[in-house]
Formats: C-alpha cells, structure tokens, sequence
C-alpha cells in the first residue's frame, strides 16, 4: 500500500524481510508467496536482487531510513505475517526483535496488529481482499504511520 515510498535500498531491504518471515515458520504458503510477487511488483525489484541476509545487516542498512519508512516497512510485514491465518511464535520473535531494532514502540506494534485484525472482524473482508475497499484502507493506516 505504501511501498512506494521506499527508497530502492530500502526496497531490498524490506524484501530480505519479508524472505525470512514467510520461511522463519518453515512453510512459505501460498499466500505467503503470492503477496511476495506482488510487493516485488510494487517495489520494481527483480528477485535476482534480493540476496539473503541477516536481520542486523539488513537493520543497519535501515538504520538511517525515515521513521515513517521503518513504520511502513513494519506495518507491511505484520501484514504478511498474518496472512497466512498463523501468527506463530517464530513470527513474533521475529517482528518483535525488528520492531525494537527499528524503534517501533510496542503500542505501535500493537496498533498495527490491531489493524489487520479489526479490518477482518469489523469490516468482514481481509486486507488482501481489499481492492473495492482500498481507499478506507489507506485511510485507516494512514493514520497509524504518522
């Protein structure tokens, strides 16, 4: 949704994320995947550039990012996390080592969580699911990455 506002470092950066977290529970699902190939598409990154890394390298190379593009790249991977119906211990760990790396506080964290979760149970459609609906969706997380 806002991936457009990374830079192409920052880009890479978040796909070596997003690499780790769909395999840090060992099962890269279907949608896992298919939403991989999109923020691929969005970012107009090749997979040819996304070399595996660690979580410090890749934190050091956001260390000097925005704010709002740490918050944006967050945001994007609690969305995948919780794509598959799982938000496994694994995926937690994970997002949480990151989110204190970044400087995300934990109320953030948890609003961000909260976000995809109140968009299944109030609105009854998944963020995925969302194309007719894209512009609350903005809206609502707009709000949250200020």
């Amino acid at each position: 949704m806002f991936l457009n506002e990374l830079k192409k470092n920052e880009g890479i950066a978040f796909m070596q994320l997003v690499k780790s977290l769909a395999d840090s529970d060992n099962v890269f699902a279907k949608e896992e995947k298919n939403l991989y190939n999109d923020y691929l598409k969005e970012l107009n990154i090749n997979e040819s550039e996304i070399s595996e890394s660690d979580l410090s390298s890749v934190c050091e190379t956001l260390k000097s990012s925005s704010n709002r593009c740490k918050n944006i790249i967050y945001f994007e991977l609690i969305g995948l996390a919780l794509i598959d119906g799982e938000y496994n211990e694994e995926e937690v760990e994970l997002l949480e080592k990151l989110g204190e790396t970044l400087g995300i506080t934990r109320s953030k964290r948890i609003a961000f969580a909260n976000y995809f979760y109140n968009f299944v149970d109030v609105y009854g459609f998944s963020v995925v699911d969302a194309e007719s609906k894209i512009a609350l969706l903005k809206e609502q997380a707009e709000k949250l990455l200020a």
